[in-house]
């Protein structure tokens, strides 16, 4: 019996302190191997954690602004750039078109984080190749300026550089020559700056009508001298009077619709006015006119030329006394 168990318990040309070293080492191998599936768990859970809380650091700083659209405040833009305060912002450009067709688009988002009233705004400085040709208020939508800042500045076919710098921040717009006081700007409020080329309504994207046409009869004077209406049926027929030249004192042009109005007197034009939304829009105001060569009596022809008109509008003149 013992020589069955002998030979059962393993064979005899291994001995046994042989056999407990390579338990041994079988179990240094496990351990191993149990250190290192720790070590790369931890890895990925740091990995996992630092994807996870990098949103949360995103989140943390200024959101990036919205581009402007391709086209805007009657024109298509040409060039862009956006950031956030204090840094001012530069667009480097090249126009291949006349200076007095480009404007300059800006915009300030102030957002929840500096909130503090519907009339706050920055006072801004616009600058051509380092020279300054504006100071005006970026205010929390998209304004336009510069037509004639850009036409002395700017050259067809030679690059410039057109910056806009923040200079403090204002409680309120300007109004008129009253200008209010202006503090620091607070970091981090979004700004915006284009260059936009100027586009006839006729080759504009519209935005699509409303259900109800809109009317412009609120915008005429009951008291006006002369009053000249579009033709229901055809808003782009020329319409026209012939009077008794007497001057003109004042004037209000109305469209309710996108198109181009033109007044004339004779052949000179007096008014040019589009509108490029269903929102009512055009000139109202002094006129200040009075062409060479008109005495008071003669005939004179005075007219509207429509281009591209969708709906109503109305011109009320009156003359001098």
């Amino acid at each position: 019996m013992s020589d069955v168990l002998h030979h059962r318990a393993g064979p005899p040309e291994i001995p046994h302190a042989a056999r407990m070293d390579g338990v041994r080492a079988r179990v240094r191998r496990v351990r191993r191997r149990r250190a290192f599936v720790a070590v790369a768990c931890a890895v990925l859970a740091l990995v996992g954690g630092t994807l996870v809380t990098r949103p949360a650091l995103l989140d943390s700083r200024p959101a990036a602004p919205e581009p402007f659209p391709e086209y805007l405040l009657s024109s298509r833009v040409l060039a862009q750039t956006w950031g956030h305060t204090p840094e001012p912002l530069t667009i480097r450009f090249t126009p291949t078109s006349a200076p007095e067709d480009l404007t300059l688009i800006f915009r300030c988002d102030f957002g929840d984080r500096h909130t503090t009233g519907d009339k706050q705004s920055l006072s801004v400085a616009i600058s051509v190749d380092g020279q300054e040709v504006a100071r005006t208020a970026c205010l929390d939508d998209a304004t336009s300026t510069g037509d004639r800042e850009l036409a002395g500045s700017l050259r067809t076919g030679r690059e410039s550089l057109v910056r806009l710098t923040v200079l403090g921040h204002m409680s309120e717009p300007p109004v008129g020559t009253t200008t209010p006081a202006v503090g620091p700007a607070p970091d981090g409020v979004a700004i915006r700056l284009a260059v936009g080329e100027h586009v006839p309504v006729t080759e504009y994207p519209l935005p699509p009508p409303p259900e109800e046409p809109v009317r412009v009869d609120e915008h005429v004077g009951g008291d006006a001298d002369i009053v000249l209406r579009a033709d229901p049926l055809d808003p782009n027929k020329p319409q026209k009077v012939v009077v008794a030249w007497r001057g003109l004192s004042s004037m209000v042009l109305m469209n309710g619709s996108p198109g181009r109005l033109r007044v004339l007197v004779g052949d000179v034009t007096v008014a040019d006015a589009s509108n490029y939304g269903y929102t009512p829009s055009g000139v109202t105001g002094s006129v200040g006119f009075d062409p060479t060569g008109l005495v008071p009596g003669q005939p004179v022809e005075i007219s509207v030329v429509p281009e591209g008109a969708h709906g109503d509008w109305v011109l009320a003149l009156w003359e001098e006394d």
